[in-house]
């Protein structure tokens, strides 16, 4: 167990300092930086991974199973993925909150609004598309607060859809989640290719 957590800290360390390079200045985060963060992020696991089973086979009395070698390669992509994902759930909530309000504020909310309504980039702007040729000095007043109550409901709509979206990528829990959730699929692919590897210098 303990290699598991040795090998997986080590190779966090990459992950954490991109990421950290990548959110200290948000305006300088493209989506390529992004993309590349998340290659080297998936790299970082599949390295942990193999020094993980190599420490195993060496450390080893019998000879390792197959099974053992992928299901250990597993845990060590998990146990990197749950490392991450508390550093940047911490990272979101107390150490740079003012990264996490930029984001919210200037990608998500644009992004959701005009998921609603693709001419509208902010809240402000979907409302009064929605209250268009809704004039109070026209309607009859309860005709008005009809309408007034749907623009109203379509913007709590917004709000939950969005609320949603912040907790996946922002809470301590969602990004544990999120990352944890990305980490089997990942040590599969990488401890079969290093099982593979390993077995043949056996």
């Amino acid at each position: 167990m303990k290699i598991l957590f040795k090998w997986a800290g080590i190779f966090v360390l990459p992950s954490t300092i991109f990421f950290l390079y990548l959110y200290s200045n948000n305006e300088e985060s493209t989506d390529q930086l992004k993309a590349l963060f998340f290659v080297l992020h998936f790299l970082c696991a599949g390295a942990a991974i193999y020094f993980t089973l190599a420490e195993l086979k060496r450390k080893s009395v019998e000879k390792v199973s197959a099974m053992r070698y992928i299901i250990t390669g597993v845990l060590s992509a998990v146990s990197h993925g749950l490392m991450f994902g508390l550093v940047s759930g911490l990272y979101f909530n107390y150490i740079n909150p003012d990264a996490k309000a930029y984001y919210v504020d200037e990608v998500l909310t644009p992004a959701i609004v005009r998921g609603f309504d693709s001419t509208a980039n902010t809240k402000a702007e979907y409302y009064n598309h929605l209250m268009i040729g809704k004039d109070s000095g026209v309607l009859l007043p309860e005709r008005y607060a009809e309408f007034e109550q749907a623009a109203q409901d379509s913007l709590a709509k917004v709000d939950e859809v969005l609320e949603i979206i912040v907790y996946q990528n922002f809470s301590i829990s969602g990004t544990v989640i999120k990352w944890v959730g990305f980490a089997p699929i990942i040590g599969i692919l990488f401890s079969v290719i290093v099982t593979v590897f390993i077995k043949r210098n056996d």
